[in-house]
């Protein structure tokens, strides 16, 4: 049985019918793709918040750092 595991991470959690709307979607792509059967796709969706996500170094960066990372030089 497929499994499906999103991340999502933003201002606000998807509400539940964004999420509907994502999971028939996914199930449809699995079906077509590799032929799983309706009902058959495992989604799990984890909600992640931005300070947990690489968005925190754009957060730390709005403090006025100009510093320029030794890969961007």
């Amino acid at each position: 049985m497929p499994m499906l595991e999103v991340f999502y991470s933003g201002d606000r959690p998807p509400d539940r019918t964004r999420k509907q709307a994502f999971a028939a979607e996914a199930s449809a792509i699995f079906q077509r793709v590799i032929g799983t059967p309706p009902g058959r796709l495992q989604l799990i969706i984890q909600i992640v918040s931005p300070e947990n996500t690489l968005a925190v170094i754009d957060l730390d960066r709005s403090d006025g750092d100009t510093t320029v990372e030794p890969d961007q030089q």
